[in-house]
């Protein structure tokens, strides 16, 4: 049986904390934005946009030192709420994709979109549907990059900078990374990738085409791993993220609406993401619950299924339903959620009593 090759989606959100304030304020796009403490206090640069990163600020340097670099940065003392409501937003975003999710920091993100099912979609639609998710729902500026191994994922999410999708076709991984330098590995200590280069290897092609002796030599037992990374396999896999016991999805919103229509269809999107996030874990959903809040106060319904339910038609059908009477009226609405409980795996019943079906 034909091994399914893998492939890996490298979502680079950098700088995370300076899309969320963009997202908070859209006027801050394409403008030089500083996210810090407080600069008389002496705070630092905590992150820095595109604009102000070209102006010479990095992460570290002091707010002063930023300040005389690029006088015109916008400077935000930042909002750690906000930050973390916003990364469990993106979370949610790529568990609906897939349930091979790894975040090694709130900047970045592996997702494992191989196929594990006929009816999952193919990586390159859930791939568009993950970007368009971040950068429409949530505002977030991000780069992705597609391909069958971590490291050729990552360097194309580089490459697609800014906020495109750049994909590495399967067969082309190894000429993709080839012309790369070592230091796009990432985790090579400096003095074996000074030992790669006295060995006159100073790309990833010289590495994946050395001789073994020349490799060996230069690493030691390191080479194979090296030689793996350099053309693009041997990737180590993603792990499973642990099933919810319930997802929520939720919409602000910052204009109180009286439109009931458009409250509508924002009540159907969250119960279609809501249903989404069930797919890739492939769990039934035995409660509805959908909130309205006006002001202090919160209005509430909900409605029980046995069997549960996964169908999104069906989810959005019975939010529907639900949210009719507590949009009457549709006036001062600050928040609407949708909550999908008691998730349980699907199992085959047996039947105590067959109906026994006679000839006729």
């Amino acid at each position: 049986m034909k091994e399914r090759r893998r492939s890996i989606l490298h979502v680079d959100l950098d700088p995370f904390l300076v899309s969320v304030e963009r997202s908070l304020d859209p006027s801050l796009r394409d403008r030089a934005v500083v996210v810090g403490g407080d600069e008389v206090g002496g705070g630092f640069v905590a992150a820095a946009s595109e604009e102000a990163r070209r102006a010479g600020i990095r992460p570290g340097q002091t707010l002063a030192q930023a300040r005389r670099l690029c006088p015109e940065a916008i400077l935000r003392r930042g909002d750690l709420d906000a930050y973390g409501r916003v990364s469990e937003e993106v979370t949610s975003v790529l568990l609906a994709a897939s349930r091979r999710v790894e975040r090694p920091s709130s900047d970045e993100a592996y997702v494992d979109l191989t196929p594990e099912e006929p009816r999952a979609p193919a990586p390159v639609r859930a791939a568009e549907t993950v970007r368009d998710e971040l950068q429409q729902r949530l505002g977030l500026d991000a780069s992705l990059g597609l391909a069958s191994s971590r490291l050729a994922a990552r360097i194309a999410s580089g490459w697609a900078k800014p906020r495109g999708l750049l994909i590495v076709l399967p067969g082309y991984e190894a000429s993709f990374l080839a012309r790369q330098p070592l230091s796009a590995l990432g985790d090579v200590p400096p003095h074996l990738e000074a030992a790669l280069a006295r060995a006159g290897l100073e790309t990833l092609g010289h590495v994946a085409e050395a001789d073994e002796a020349v490799l060996s030599g230069a690493v030691g037992p390191a080479a194979a791993r090296l030689r793996a990374a350099a053309r693009g396999e041997g990737d180590e896999p993603i792990a499973v993220a642990a099933p919810p016991s319930w997802v929520q999805e939720e919409a602000v919103i910052r204009d109180p609406r009286s439109d009931r229509e458009a409250l509508e269809k924002v009540a159907e999107g969250l119960a279609r993401r809501a249903a989404r996030r069930l797919r890739p874990f492939r769990l039934l959903a035995r409660t509805i619950a959908v909130e309205v809040r006006r002001g202090a106060h919160a209005a509430r319904r909900a409605d029980a299924f046995t069997p549960g339910i996964e169908d999104e038609d069906t989810i959005s059908a019975r939010v529907g339903a639900l949210i009719a009477s507590l949009l009457e009226p549709a006036t001062d609405v600050r928040a609407i959620q949708v909550r999908l409980g008691r998730l349980e795996s699907p199992t085959t019943q047996t039947t105590l009593f067959p109906i026994l079906h006679s000839a006729r």
